[in-house]
């Protein structure tokens, strides 16, 4: 009887990259075969607190490296295994008030920093197609994706679920901010969220704008996924079988 065909593990190298001086830690993971691959970049939330667990986000890597893409995970200042000034004390201020929109501002400059920082490092590395990067991410990491794709124009794609959910509608500066960068984006962006998330404006006024524009956009709101707001806003993180597919579709459009 033949042996049966040994299953691949999904440990992710560990990779340090630096920025703003600082060195922060992200996690790579490979298909098989020869490379240099395609690879999707995805861009944790702020739930992503010092000492946690789901630190390299195996779940979503499995998905994407059996579609034949590259996977890495990298922790932001303050996040995680990166060292900085955690989230919660750079933006003291109370949600809905003229501070926090002001600091939430400010400290996602910083860490789209970090972003472009992560898509330089995996671009210097021989494994790594540096002409095929996508960012992808949820909640503020949605919203990073989708600043830092209007930030560095060789970035292929972008996908953002349900990022601005929480601030949308009390904070004028990050709404600007946001819709600045969809006006500047010259990669495809691909917005979702599932019905029961936090509130859906963010996502269907930044579809609407790109419609005005004329910008490569696909949104889908999809139905509601677990009890309540608080598991909607957990649909990137938890409901790849339901979203997979049409992101499968949506990385393959734009990055071959």
């Amino acid at each position: 009887m033949a042996e049966p065909e040994k299953t691949r593990d999904y440990v992710p190298e560990k990779l340090t990259f630096e920025s703003a001086g600082a060195p922060l830690t992200g996690y790579l993971y490979l298909p098989t075969g020869p490379g240099p691959f395609a690879c999707v970049i995805n861009n944790h939330g702020s739930n992503l607190r010092p000492g946690g667990s789901d630190i390299s986000r195996p779940q979503t890597a499995a998905m994407m490296i059996d579609w034949g893409y590259a996977f890495f995970f990298p922790h932001r200042r303050g996040y995680g295994n990166s060292p900085g000034v955690p989230v919660a004390d750079a933006i003291p201020a109370p949600l809905g008030s003229a501070d926090y929109d002001e600091q939430i501002v400010r400290r996602l400059d910083e860490e789209c920093d970090d972003v472009l920082a992560a898509v330089a490092a995996l671009r210097g590395r021989p494994e790594i197609d540096g002409g095929r990067l996508a960012l992808v991410g949820s909640s503020r990491g949605g919203i990073l994706s989708l600043l830092a794709a209007a930030r560095d124009t060789n970035v292929r794609a972008a996908v953002n679920f349900s990022g601005g959910a929480r601030q949308w509608a009390d904070h004028p500066s990050l709404k600007k901010k946001m819709l600045d960068a969809a006006a500047a984006l010259d990669a495809p962006i691909f917005l979702a969220q599932a019905e029961n998330d936090l509130d859906p404006a963010a996502t269907l006024d930044l579809a609407a704008e790109l419609a005005r524009l004329g910008k490569d956009h696909e949104c889908t709101i999809y139905p509601p996924w677990g009890v309540g707001s608080r598991e909607g806003h957990l649909f990137e993180v938890h409901g790849g079988r339901v979203w997979g597919h049409d992101v499968r579709a949506f990385l393959d459009r734009c990055m071959t």
